[in-house]
């Protein structure tokens, strides 16, 4: 409710400006001196506006349920990176009677009154709304998929009544919890039943099919949620025109001129900026690759698929044991691969593995912000099964990008190509950068897929 939102961002500001005002009174043991309390309140106005947009670029103000791991993520980043804005607020206005303790005793007050606040409004908010009661429609094996994922994952925030499936004669023995509601055609009796907040529609379901369940669905008082097929995400953000009368979609192509050029440009300086301090922190980390595996490489160089289908050789800090794929051929990585060493576990855990692909940013095989370039063995296999997989080769592969802000480690790789399609289809400066600021949360939170 739009009353909620705002009482959310008046009560943020006001413990920003609280923060401030403990910090100054720890700082001056109890007293606000006049021109110390005034050098703040000269740029208290520009601070709120930055703690607004901050707390608003790292999703603190999206409706919805999220899981607390990923706001308390945000708060760390957004606690920290207001510490930074408001240093750089006090050199730039020239309010130098600013005390440099209290913006330390500041970054600590607002954490801790940021994280009890959204704390409590997070777990009002569950108890208030309750987890969302959905029936999952799909075909058997896909509305199971789906249906387990939201239960093993986010069972307090989703609850799946049932499923409606295309073959009704199916049970599910090892998911007593999952009863099959009826099929395509009985949909209406199946809402009728349950005691449901939504519906979610799978991919992969025939446009015959689905629009008739969609309009019984809306006509309803629940939330509608659809998994788009690749024509739907191609479609996504297309710009509506007419030819002669005709109202048409015109689709826009993943390669302008213009989005090349910026983006090679930021790459470059983003590349070098924090390439250059990142050098000591590599050394450091490659002694202690080669104090534990004295055998192997220090540095993994793959093999990877890029922008037009181009071949090159991806830079990596070795996180696994040598001649990992000896035996066993290439294998896809998951969270808890038995093949990852000690210290690559550490390395992939803080992504410091992944550092040395700044390399490859300079040399313009990749940009900092694009679909993760794939080995051309799993390419192949994925151009095979997935329709429109080949589409994520029209721009530069990225170290980062909305399927790794987005998607996580269990994310399927039709989940991962949604993600990269409709990052291709909105890719701008602004979306680039909030992506980046997006991924340093989700460094701090093991189950994502970055």
């Amino acid at each position: 409710m739009r009353w909620t939102l705002i009482i959310k961002i008046l009560v943020d500001l006001l413990l920003v400006n609280l923060g401030f005002m403990g910090a100054f009174l720890l700082r001056f043991s109890g007293e606000l001196p006049i021109v110390n309390w005034q050098a703040y309140i000269n740029i208290m106005p520009w601070i709120s506006a930055g703690a607004f947009i901050i707390f608003y670029w790292y999703g603190l103000y999206t409706s919805g349920r999220r899981p607390w791991e990923e706001i308390f993520s945000a708060l760390i980043c957004s606690t920290g990176l207001l510490f930074l804005t408001t240093l750089a607020l006090s050199f730039f206005l020239r309010q130098f009677a600013f005390p440099r303790l209290v913006f330390i005793l500041s970054l600590f007050l607002h954490f801790v009154f940021m994280v009890a606040w959204r704390r409590f409004v997070w777990v009002w908010y569950l108890k208030r709304v309750g987890p969302e009661r959905l029936v999952v429609v799909g075909s058997a094996s896909r509305a199971l998929e789906k249906a387990r994922r939201l239960l093993h994952e986010r069972a307090s925030m989703y609850q799946v009544v049932g499923l409606v499936i295309d073959k009704p004669e199916l049970r599910f023995d090892k998911e007593p919890s999952l009863p099959i509601l009826g099929q395509f055609g009985d949909i209406a009796v199946a809402l009728d039943r349950a005691e449901i907040n939504g519906v979610l529609f799978c991919e992969g379901i025939s446009l015959e099919v689905r629009n008739p369940m969609l309009t019984e669905v809306l006509s309803r008082d629940l939330s509608v949620y659809v998994v788009p097929d690749m024509y739907e995400m191609l479609v996504a953000q297309s710009q509506l025109e007419q030819l002669d009368g005709i109202p048409v979609f015109r689709l826009t192509n993943f390669t302008r001129q213009s989005v090349r050029a910026w983006k090679r440009a930021m790459d470059f300086f983003l590349a070098l900026a924090f390439g250059i301090p990142a050098i000591p922190l590599v050394c450091i980390a490659a002694l202690a690759i080669k104090l534990e595996s004295p055998s192997g490489p220090v540095f993994l160089s793959q093999e990877r698929v890029g922008r037009g289908g181009k071949v090159f050789k991806l830079l990596k800090l070795r996180t696994m044991v040598p001649d990992a794929e000896k035996c066993t051929g290439p294998m896809l990585s998951n969270q808890h691969d038995p093949r990852v060493t000690h210290v690559g576990r550490i390395l992939r855990n803080i992504r410091i593995d992944e550092i040395p692909q700044l390399w490859n940013v300079l040399k313009g095989e990749m940009s900092f912000v694009g679909p993760r370039p794939e080995r051309p063995f799993f390419v192949e296999q994925f151009n095979k099964q997935i329709p429109c997989y080949d589409y994520r080769h029209q721009i530069k592969g990225g170290i980062t990008g909305l399927a790794q802000i987005e998607g996580k480690y269990s994310s399927s790789p039709e989940d991962k190509l949604r993600f990269d399609l409709l990052y291709a289809k909105t890719v701008s400066p602004l979306k680039d950068a909030k992506i980046i600021l997006h991924t340093i949360k989700v460094m701090l939170m093991r189950n994502k897929a970055l």
